[in-house]
């Protein structure tokens, strides 16, 4: 570390009872990364992580299935939509769809293997708008991903991660309540559903639709800690160095695979941020205003992802600066509180990233 650490921990510490309850944060470039906990939580404590899940879990997936020649980047997905589109979230698909599997009320029905599957048949026949017009992100997309990879994968995600994931030895994976060691209730942040009823959740998704999907879908579902999330980003840039190491020998992905899954958005004619399941930062230059989670001074090769209760994960595929914030920001009594904190983040967010450039590279 070149710079003051000091001024990262105050503003993860300004965040608490303002952005959330908990949070952790791991960031650095080396393979051990500086942690800091603020709040009720632990360095152990396991976060729901949304939408990590997308970059994390599904991606990831379809990178080493596309490694195994089992999927192609210029495949036809669905009519019209390649592979590639539903990875940059131009595939069509709107941003949401109705809850075909909650009451008049908001309430889940009881998940099940029908309603899971109920999810799915409801996404693979919603309406879509031409695809490649625009990028729209949408869940709906990585939930048909997620059952390409359960078909070409031949298993079910959660599975099939974990099946990939075990030699890495890291705190991350679904269910994590439901594990072969299972992870007492209390280690997990505890988050609220979006409900009038804001029911406490602890170790079960946040999100609804993966709720109705057992807690496994391709758009979320995923539980870690900031050390583990950091340490599969730091296994992925090895991957990308083809640097031969342990953790790069465990993913076995070709470095141009994560090399063309990194690459700045390149599909003709669509403007956008998003690459192949990854988000980039705005192509504002370095020390301009930015309206980028990233904030100014992040590269503008980086890539990353957000989630809704509070998490994103920037790296730097060049310099190896990666930077994991898990928070449980929808631990909040109220909707309108919850948009509060939502808002809160999305300032505190860049003065965070800023402050470990500042900190880390100097």
């Amino acid at each position: 570390m070149k710079g003051d650490v000091g001024a990262v921990a105050q503003l993860l510490r300004s965040g608490v009872g303002k952005v959330f309850p908990a949070a952790s944060l791991s960031f650095g470039r080396s393979r051990d990364p500086k942690t800091l906990v603020v709040g009720d939580a632990a360095a152990d404590t396991w976060f729901d992580i949304a939408s990590l899940t997308k970059a994390l879990a599904t991606t990831l997936l379809v990178m080493k299935l596309c490694d195994m020649n089992r999927l192609s980047l210029d495949e036809d997905i669905l009519p019209g939509a390649s592979l590639a589109q539903l990875l940059s979230h131009s595939a069509g698909f709107p941003a949401c769809f109705p809850p075909l599997w909650a009451d008049s009320q908001g309430l889940l029905a009881a998940p099940s293997a029908q309603t899971r599957q109920a999810v799915i048949d409801a996404v693979w026949s919603t309406p879509r708008q031409p695809a490649q017009q625009r990028s729209l992100y949408s869940d709906l997309g990585f939930i048909a991903l997620g059952t390409i990879v359960e078909e070409r994968g031949e298993g079910r995600l959660d599975e099939l991660f974990a099946q990939y994931l075990e030699p890495l030895g890291l705190a991350l994976g679904f269910r994590p309540l439901d594990r072969t060691v299972p992870l007492p209730a209390s280690q997990c942040a505890p988050t609220r559903r979006e409900s009038p009823h804001r029911e406490e959740l602890r170790g079960i998704v946040h999100d609804d639709t993966a709720r109705a999907m057992l807690g496994v879908a391709g758009h979320a579902g995923l539980f870690a800690t900031s050390a583990a999330v950091y340490g599969l980003a730091q296994a992925l840039l090895d991957c990308y160095h083809d640097m031969g190491s342990a953790a790069a020998r465990a993913l076995s992905l070709r470095s141009a695979t994560v090399r063309r899954f990194f690459a700045l958005p390149g599909l003709p004619g669509l403007q956008s941020t998003w690459g192949l399941g990854f988000d980039h930062p705005d192509p504002h230059r370095p020390g301009s205003s930015s309206t980028s989670s990233a904030g100014s001074l992040w590269s503008r090769q980086g890539v990353g992802h957000l989630g809704f209760t509070g998490c994103s994960l920037w790296l730097d595929p060049q310099t190896r600066l990666t930077a994991v914030l898990l928070s449980n920001r929808v631990w909040i009594d109220t909707n309108p509180a919850a948009e509060a904190t939502k808002a809160a983040l999305r300032t505190l967010r860049p003065a965070l990233h800023d402050a470990i450039v500042s900190a880390v590279v100097g």
